[in-house]
């Protein structure tokens, strides 16, 4: 079936029909794959390079921003689009015409391929190892609270490493860390190499951390075929109900703490007593759309934008307060702690 699932729904896909049809001649003549391989026009090479491109021409939200021609992009790449390609032929030509976009969130996915830009991380400091955090910091020590690890490190500060947004953190597991931070001189969330997953688990946390209502930035969601067509709408974080948390806390990201992660960064970089210590963020501010192709392959597109209250785009990334780093791991320099970490517990006892 070939549906779209994205932040403002289209309309319905012209081959529902279609595929009613294909439904019932597949319980009266049983082969379906060669019904599908033979039988189904819209699985040429032509009409799903003309699907990948049209659905990305007005779903995908940067166009402007990084100063893409989509035009000229087609131009360049549909005459190179045979009738005869093979599967893997097409999917490596419409992969190399997305990855003109220069997004992490812009992936076609198919049975024996997803193709991903992953440049936004490749050429910066690694800047996380948990060994080093598992070996020197944890020492065993750590409670599994959900998806979270929580630990007291040196002068009881508290630590927190989170490492996947996919994972929901209950209101029990924020109220149990609170709860055990009465003599702690403060609290690290480590989301470093955290590459997102629901933005509104990072909303939910947030709002642990602010005794007031703070506009935290606005996000453009689509909701034409233009390239400038969005509706906009200003995001808060508003105090959670229950147990909060007013003491200093620290944020610790690197180039890899992506899309939700990102999102996280900023509503929290936005708090008073809150620091973000370590790299910039690796961007990922547009949420994504979803298009399922006639030939069964899935195409993926961002399809919103997210300003801070400056007016910056998070889509390049989420900067610190405080930058620090990891120097590269080598036999000659063999790495004993975690210099971002230092930092960090640096800034919780004297606030610098």
């Amino acid at each position: 079936m070939n549906t779209t699932l994205q932040i403002n729904p289209g309309p319905r896909s012209h081959r529902l029909g279609l595929l009613a049809i294909l439904a019932g001649l597949i319980m009266l003549h049983g082969s379906c794959e060669k019904l599908f391989m033979e039988e189904d026009a819209g699985r040429d090479p032509v009409t799903v390079f003309e699907e990948i491109w049209t659905f990305a021409d007005r779903h995908y939200s940067f166009f402007e921003e990084k100063g893409v021609d989509w035009d000229a992009v087609y131009d360049e790449y549909r005459p190179r689009v045979q009738p005869g390609m093979n599967s893997i032929e097409l999917f490596d030509l419409c992969a190399d015409m997305l990855y003109e976009l220069r997004d992490g969130h812009v992936n076609l996915v198919s049975s024996f391929d997803r193709s991903r830009y992953w440049q936004w991380y490749l050429d910066r400091p690694e800047n996380f190892y948990y060994a080093i955090i598992e070996r020197h910091y944890f020492k065993g020590r750590q409670r599994y609270v959900g998806p979270l690890q929580f630990a007291f490190l040196q002068n009881n500060v508290a630590y927190v490493y989170y490492p996947s947004f996919a994972q929901g953190v209950s209101e029990g597991s924020l109220d149990l860390i609170i709860n055990s931070l009465g003599n702690s001189p403060g609290l690290i969330i480590d989301v470093r190499s955290n590459g997102g997953g629901d933005p509104t688990n990072g909303s939910d946390i947030a709002s642990r951390f602010t005794e007031k209502k703070v506009f935290v930035g606005t996000n453009y969601v689509k909701n034409g075929p233009g390239h400038e067509d969005f509706r906009s709408y200003p995001v808060y974080i508003e105090p959670h109900d229950g147990l909060r948390y007013d003491g200093p806390v620290v944020v610790l990201t690197n180039r890899r703490s992506y899309s939700a992660t990102t999102y996280f960064a900023q509503y929290m970089r936005e708090l008073e007593n809150v620091t973000l210590v370590g790299d910039t963020t690796g961007g990922g501010g547009g949420l994504p759309a979803f298009w399922d192709l006639p030939n069964n392959w899935l195409l993926r597109v961002s399809s919103s934008r997210f300003y801070d209250p400056g007016g910056q785009s998070i889509e390049p990334g989420v900067p610190p307060h405080i930058l620090a780093e990891i120097p590269e791991v080598s036999d000659s320099l063999p790495l004993t702690e975690d210099p971002i970490l230092e930092r960090a517990i640096q800034r919780i006892l004297t606030g610098r």
